[in-house]
């Protein structure tokens, strides 16, 4: 299904300090699209001034793209750290992936065959202050690293809270574990706050180091730092790091925007200004085009764009704009000089969130399907986006249920294939497929002590099975069981699955939906609240083997049958009471019974209900 995309706008709330809603997915998968024609980058002075007329602009251009040929994400979990937030690769073909953790350490996972390292590459956990926004927050590999070794972070200072970025040296570099003490401090920067640090680093194709820098926090950046070419936060950074000149470790570019500008005066490191959190920007290793993501104040999310001709300069506008939208304009010019973002999205769970993880261009070859497309997400509402420009203006492409959360950045490895992590430590290898099965409806209820699970298909085309998965609090997703699928059919056919075990409280469950091939997609997650049996208890719980059953019920009961049975179903002991004394309460002797996990069920009358117990 495709549907008319007219929702605008961005939010931005402070990245790791989210008190983050639970998002649970409930429809089928909806592709939305928006075509959006642009003016030139800098927007002319009667735009900025005229919001209205631009917006008629905009919706004059926006349409459905009816049979557009269109990639359906697919995210494969490869391995599992610690609060990753970066992700990058050295360049130097060894397959080794590197995974940023915000505490201060960076691990590597080998692409061979998805094996993380057990030593860290690089520990300075004892030099980054890892709190709320502040930590080890950005990777990049220098071009020459097989050769020379460098590579270079972005990190909170311990004590201070202020940003360094530092060289470090891998030796030799095909070495899996790096010295600390080889630390070259590049660059230090005073931070007023304890957010917006923004924090990626990353090569361009021209061979110099980029530098993305919040604007320091607080609430509407209250130091207008990020107009301020006297600042370097809020801005992008473009420097030499080959080089060294006036007592720094890195020397200007020569071609930087504002060399030698005397009025007013612009420090000379600045590439480009006016941003607020760039959390995450690439640089499209095919055309050399840069895609920044800058996380927005109260109302809107924006996706910034520099296309590879630029010779830099750009001012994206902020405080003075929030997206396309006058935020507070004290100070500011009439808008002759801004760069409006490409694409902006409000602050709505549905079609929206409200802070944004910039990606990359997919310029991989595994899944064709997918190049050219920017990739992105949103941290609190895990709303996908696919960008691509089309002639003069972008196709958009909602993706709003796929099955992961908290997604906080993405990276390529060497040969362009791309990679997500949650904030919760999944990291996901990123791909696309044509859905095996159209699934029209999926949803659960809690009913006579089980889970019923049932779910329709409109159509299949060579399907396999369902593969039922259910998460715990707590827990990743774990299967418990399958349905085979019906193969081929053009008619609508519907699936029954009951869970016998669902434990008490908030139980996940998604349908990996799996074709002949083997290929495979994920259905929206639903939700179903398992209610505690409040009538009876086993304690304690978790249990050395001595377990007391406790039945307090006004209901008139002429049968009690009590079971355990082991993970695998099997009944490994009974007991019936007729008749009980209610309250009812019976001491248990099992010790006999093997340490681990069991479920008790227990029949009261007519209702049945399942406990999960433990021995150890």
């Amino acid at each position: 299904m495709k549907s008319l995309y007219t929702s605008s706008g961005l939010q931005s709330s402070r990245f790791w300090g989210l008190a983050r809603p639970t998002n649970l997915h409930d429809t089928p998968k909806i592709h939305i699209f928006v075509k959006i024609a642009f003016p030139p980058p800098v927007l002319i002075n009667t735009l900025m001034r005229n919001l209205p007329l631009f917006f008629l602009l905009v919706l004059n251009t926006l349409f459905c793209a009816p049979g557009f040929a269109q990639p359906d994400l697919t995210l494969t979990q490869i391995t599992t750290v610690s609060q990753p937030v970066d992700i990058a690769a050295a360049g130097d073909g060894s397959g080794r992936l590197f995974l940023v953790e915000k505490a201060g350490t960076i691990r590597i996972l080998d692409l061979s065959a998805y094996t993380l390292l057990p030593d860290a590459f690089l520990d300075i956990s004892s030099l980054v202050l890892n709190s709320g926004e502040r930590g080890l927050l950005g990777l990049a590999f220098h071009p020459d690293f097989a050769n020379n070794g460098y590579f270079y972070v972005n990190y909170s200072q311990a004590g201070s809270g202020n940003t360094r970025v530092s060289r470090f040296t891998a030796n030799p570099p095909s070495a899996n574990t790096v010295d600390p003490s080889t630390e070259l401090p590049i660059l230090s920067v005073a931070q007023p706050f304890t957010n917006h640090n923004g924090g990626d680093l990353a090569f361009g194709p021209d061979g110099y180091f980029y530098i993305a820098l919040g604007d320091g926090g607080g609430t509407g950046d209250p130091g207008d730092r990020a107009q301020n070419g006297q600042e370097l936060l809020g801005k992008m950074l473009r420097i030499d790091i080959n080089n060294t000149s006036g007592g720094n470790n890195y020397a200007i570019p020569p071609d930087n925007p504002f060399v030698g500008m005397q009025t007013p005066e612009i420090l000379d490191e600045i590439w480009a200004l006016g941003l607020r959190n760039p959390w995450r920007f690439s640089f499209d290793r095919s055309t050399g085009d840069i895609w920044i993501a800058d996380v927005g104040q109260g109302a809107w999310e924006e996706l910034n764009y520099q296309p590879a001709s630029s010779s830099g300069g750009e001012n994206y506008g902020w405080r003075c704009y929030e997206g396309y939208h006058k935020y507070n304009t004290d100070g500011c010019g009439s808008g002759l000089g801004y760069t409006a973002p490409i694409f902006e999205y409000g602050h709505n769970p549905t079609t929206g969130g409200n802070s944004v993880s910039g990606g990359f261009v997919y310029r991989g070859n595994e899944v064709p399907d997918l190049q050219g497309w920017y990739i992105m997400a949103d941290y609190t509402s895990d709303n996908f986006w696919l960008v691509q420009p089309t002639g003069s203006g972008w196709t958009v492409d909602l993706q709003s249920d796929v099955p992961v959360s908290d997604i906080v950045t993405f990276g390529e490895d060497d040969d362009g294939e791309l990679y997500t992590a949650s904030l919760g430590g999944q990291i996901y290898k990123i791909s696309a497929t044509v859905l095996p099965i159209e699934l029209m409806g999926f949803e659960g209820k809690f009913n006579d002590g089980r889970t019923q699970l049932r779910w329709t298909t409109a159509t299949e085309k060579n399907s396999a099975y369902f593969q039922v998965e259910r998460q715990t609090p707590g827990a990743g997703f774990e299967s418990i069981g399958t349905v085979p699928a019906s193969g081929v059919s053009t008619a609508s056919k519907t699936y029954q699955f009951d869970d016998l075990f669902a434990e008490p409280g908030e139980n996940n469950y998604r349908l990996k939906m799996v074709d002949i091939d083997n290929s495979f997609s994920y259905s929206p997650i639903i939700s179903v609240y398992v209610k505690e049996p409040a009538i009876w208890q086993l304690l304690p719980n978790p249990s050395t083997g001595q377990v007391t059953l406790s039945v307090q019920t006004d209901l008139n009961v002429g049968r009690l049958g009590f079971e355990v049975l082991n993970m695998q179903g099997q009944v490994v002991f009974s007991d019936e009471v007729e008749a009980p004394e209610l309250p009812f309460l019976k001491p248990y002797n099992l010790v006999h019974l093997p340490k681990g996990s069991y479920f008790c069920r227990i029949d009261i009358g007519e209702k049945t209900a399942l406990r999960r117990l433990v021995f150890w």
